[in-house]
């Protein structure tokens, strides 16, 4: 419930629009979910060409038939997701990590792998989905919860389990493409566990489930949602390891907790581990508080640039350690050791790194929460086989103090950082208010800002095709020098109507002292929180005095 509190506090940010514009289409026309057309990025597109699978704009679209199109309400709609990816992960906690400390389940549902970003996005509840169907699959192997496996002739096992989780596992692939890890993890578990035939049955389900809805598309489309953007997909494999860097920068910051973890369970002194904490820390205060120029080692790397990916490569080189200790006995001689879990859970891990490379468009935090949280089940592993066989050697209680103030920290920061283009919207539609009748407001941006100018009736204005007419008013953002991606970001170089056509009548400005941003590289880029040198948003308000068409 708290995460859910939380994320109902934040404004509608990045591709929040997009989510609320299908749910939009979804509750006026159930049964044509991609028959209309919205504006995005920088001109009107086909809704089958954004990439938006259907399970959560079906569910925010149920929402609104039920409260109306009222974001906070939409948001705290979302409970049932966050509700299941609570359960999953405790779940998959009790099974895997037994013995573990309790706090384990906080320290990843509060990280900020979860907590900053929920939003009205698709991850985690696609998240939630996954580690949902997995942890049915595995119930279905066992005779009842917490009873061994079921003799290796099928004796007591539970086809229809087995088979709803092959619907669940379908229900996260709908929810996002990258939920395709779903039916391979439970494959996995098939094979480590010799339920081959039981995982066929889920993996077939899973397979027809979502094979149906892509063909009733095609009945009614003539194309396949999914199949339209895999071709459209690019990138080789040089391309995909080029990710690697930038999403290891983001496990810096959203895997501290399971990090710092899986480092004391391996009998790291205190003192170093404390000591690398202090590091982290002290890195994330100068992130947030340092103009960005005062961290610039070049003119193209900074100091914040390099902390990240470092910061990430510890922690999976920690719950890689941890991996190497629970697999392989080292006393006379190196031997593997046969424990499926283990090699279950290791095999997850790897499965999910394979996918972030392999599925992902672009970096970002979302992408890596799969990661952060089977990392985060890793290390309990470990940490539960330390404290099992050594009770006095249990994990510092600020190691989950730290992990949680990260994620509350990068939540409040995120949530800060949503508030400058709902408010600069509001503020430039009030200085239009008084406009003459048929005077229209044209706004160019994107996300957030897209949402809150739309909502006070703004229209899209289209760069090389819309007329501006003598007494409209337009409202554009004015991008800091130099920043190839800026806020909100309008798909085309904003340039402002020249002085001889238009009077500047007002501008709204959102500046802080605080210098860290999170929107949009948090959502895709390179650092997850950044340091800043021009306001958050500045956005100015011209009447037309004579007709205009942007360039």
């Amino acid at each position: 419930m708290l995460v859910t509190v939380a994320n109902a506090a934040k404004p509608v940010t990045v591709d929040d629009t997009a989510y609320l514009l299908f749910a939009r289409q979804i509750a006026a026309h159930p049964a044509d979910p991609y028959g209309f057309t919205l504006f995005w990025w920088s001109e009107p597109e086909p809704a089958m060409e954004i990439l938006l699978p259907p399970v959560v704009p079906y569910w925010l679209a149920l929402g609104m038939k039920l409260f109306g199109e009222h974001v906070a309400l939409l948001k705290l709609w979302l409970f049932p997701f966050v509700w299941l990816l609570a359960w999953a992960l405790g779940a998959l906690r009790r099974r895997f990590a037994r013995g573990a400390d309790g706090r384990v389940l906080p320290l990843l549902m509060l990280s900020p792998a979860v907590l900053p970003t929920v939003n009205l996005m698709l991850d985690v509840p696609a998240v939630a989905l996954v580690l949902a169907s997995v942890e049915l699959f595995i119930r279905a192997c066992r005779v009842g919860r917490g009873a061994p496996l079921a003799s290796a002739r099928g004796a007591g096992v539970n086809w229809p389990l087995a088979a709803l989780a092959g619907v669940v596992a379908a229900l996260a692939m709908q929810a996002k493409y990258s939920a395709f890890v779903a039916p391979v993890v439970i494959a996995w578990f098939g094979i480590t566990h010799r339920r081959l035939a039981l995982a066929a049955v889920a993996v077939g389900v899973c397979v027809a489930t979502f094979v149906a809805w892509e063909l009733w598309l095609v009945q009614k489309y003539g194309e396949s949602h999914f199949a339209f953007h895999a071709s459209a997909a690019r990138g080789g494999v040089s391309a995909k390891l080029d990710l690697a860097g930038p999403l290891t920068g983001y496990l810096g910051c959203l895997a501290v907790g399971g990090g710092l973890l899986a480092a004391s369970a391996l009998r790291v002194p205190r003192r170093w581990l404390a000591g690398v904490a202090g590091v982290w820390c002290a890195g994330f205060s100068l992130a947030a508080f340092l103009p960005r120029r005062w961290t610039m080692v070049n003119a193209d790397v900074s100091a914040v640039t390099a902390f990240w990916p470092v910061g990430g490569a510890v922690w999976l080189a920690a719950v890689v350690a941890c991996a190497f200790v629970l697999l392989v006995r080292v006393r006379k001689g190196l031997s593997v050791r046969a424990n499926r879990a283990t090699l279950f859970v290791v095999g997850w891990l790897i499965i999910e790194v394979v996918a972030v490379l392999g599925l992902t468009p672009f970096a970002a935090a979302r992408r890596v929460i799969g990661v952060t949280l089977v990392l985060g089940l890793l290390a309990a592993r470990a940490t539960s086989r330390v404290s099992r066989a050594h009770p006095d050697r249990k994990p510092p209680n600020w190691v989950f103090a730290v992990g949680i103030a990260a994620g509350v920290l990068v939540a409040a920061l995120d949530t800060f950082d949503a508030y400058p283009e709902k408010v600069c919207a509001e503020g430039a539609a009030e200085f239009t208010r008084g406009r003459p009748e048929g005077a229209t407001v044209w706004y160019a941006g994107h996300w957030g800002f897209q949402f809150y100018c739309e909502r006070e009736g703004m229209k899209p204005l289209i760069a090389n095709q819309t007329v501006v007419r003598a007494g409209d008013y337009v409202v554009l953002p004015a991008y800091p020098p130099g920043d190839s991606f800026p806020r909100p970001y309008a798909g085309f170089g904003v340039v402002h109507p020249p002085k001889g056509i238009a009077d500047l009548v007002a501008e709204a400005v959102w500046d802080d002292w605080l210098s860290a941003k999170t929107v949009p590289n948090f959502y895709g880029g390179v650092n997850p929180v950044s340091g800043r040198d021009a306001p958050r948003l500045r956005v100015r308000v011209y009447r037309l005095t004579a007709d205009w068409v942007m360039p």
